[in-house]
């Protein structure tokens, strides 16, 4: 429980700065029609190249900084938004309606993604390392101990070394790869890919740490199975976890959402999902109470809990516009911004 405390809390700073950097964008400066495309062609091609990496790593041991994953798509779109929301006002202009330049953008800040994403994996993986070994070492006898004898040492077994796993990296594919197997438009090519990367990452909207999604507080409050904390927080088991990630996602195609705290959006498909959970008996009100408290703590103002319960009005209309395919899509398609 204090565990899960101290990261949400570590998770709201984070997110307080990164909301100063950006302040206060407006979903009017994006093109509501594009984004919802990008974003669905963020999910098919991440889930084609974890197949594709799936397959290749097909008996190999599995542990491996992976970033062809949801959290990638949630990075990317964080993006792509906040690079659009600082540019002056002309050349936003110029995104909402410029195609070519627009999917340009797009790509790119896929590319972008998915190298952060995999640095906060490895990053992670390190922190874990380094609090388990602080562990072990904490563990260990100090001082000086009377020496067992021989026969002492006979008839103890020898305790086996544990070698903790190699955290690898999975590589990422390169402007041209991502560029072929999306059959990308010809006016795209890798060079200005290359020339859009060096302009995003100069600019003042790039992120400089971590970027905090709403997946970083829903898997703050995971746990083997759902359940009410002595403290009256929640824990989430895997599957009320998946289910709110997959909430999550509907939210990232909505513009409406664009701009909004990911704490709001976390706290808006949590307690939605436990709506629909088989795993705790609570009422709509106590459940957005406890979830509210789990996030926020015991001081929350009435201001924020509008915005919440406007999340929550918001999620159930995106979830109840488009239901999800009933299979997976096999491959990558092209960049889908042409007229339907």
């Amino acid at each position: 429980m204090a565990a899960a405390r101290s990261t949400v809390d570590v998770l709201l700073e984070r997110e307080s700065r990164q909301c100063d950097v950006h302040g206060t964008p407006s979903p009017s400066r994006l093109n509501a029609a594009w984004r919802h495309k990008v974003v669905g062609w963020y999910f098919t091609l991440i889930a084609a190249l974890r197949r594709q990496h799936a397959a290749a790593a097909e008996g190999g041991e599995g542990n491996d900084a992976n970033p062809f994953n949801r959290q990638s798509v949630h990075v990317t779109a964080s993006l792509l938004d906040n690079y659009l929301m600082s540019l002056p006002a002309e050349k936003a202009l110029r995104y909402k309606h410029d195609r070519p330049a627009y999917q340009l953008l797009a790509t790119t800040c896929l590319l972008l993604g998915m190298r952060l994403a995999q640095h906060d994996q490895i990053k992670a993986a390190k922190q874990r390392e380094a609090e388990r070994e602080a562990a072990d070492s904490a563990d260990q006898p100090h001082g000086l101990k009377r020496a067992k004898t021989h026969k002492q040492n006979m008839n103890e077994a020898a305790a086996p070394s544990i070698t903790p796993p190699v955290t690898t990296h999975v590589a990422i594919p390169n402007a041209a790869t991502i560029l072929r197997i999306s059959a990308a438009p010809k006016s795209i090519s890798e060079q200005h890919i290359l020339s859009m990367v060096r302009e995003m990452t100069g600019s003042r909207a790039f992120p400089r740490s971590k970027v905090v999604t709403s997946l970083d507080f829903v898997q703050a409050l995971s746990a083997s199975n759902t359940r009410v904390n002595e403290d009256c927080s929640i824990a989430l088991g895997l599957t009320d976890v998946e289910e709110a990630s997959r909430l999550a996602d509907a939210a990232l195609r909505n513009v409406a959402f664009s701009g909004s705290r990911p704490s709001v959006i976390a706290s808006a498909a949590i307690t939605l999902a436990l709506m629909r959970s088989s795993s705790i008996s609570l009422c709509m009100s106590s459940i957005r109470e406890k979830v509210q408290q789990s996030i926020y703590g015991d001081e929350i103002d009435s201001a924020l809990q509008a915005f919440i319960m406007q999340a929550e009005s918001n999620l159930l209309g995106s979830i109840r516009v488009r239901a999800p395919p009933s299979r997976p899509v096999v491959t990558a398609h092209l960049i889908p911004l042409e007229d339907e």
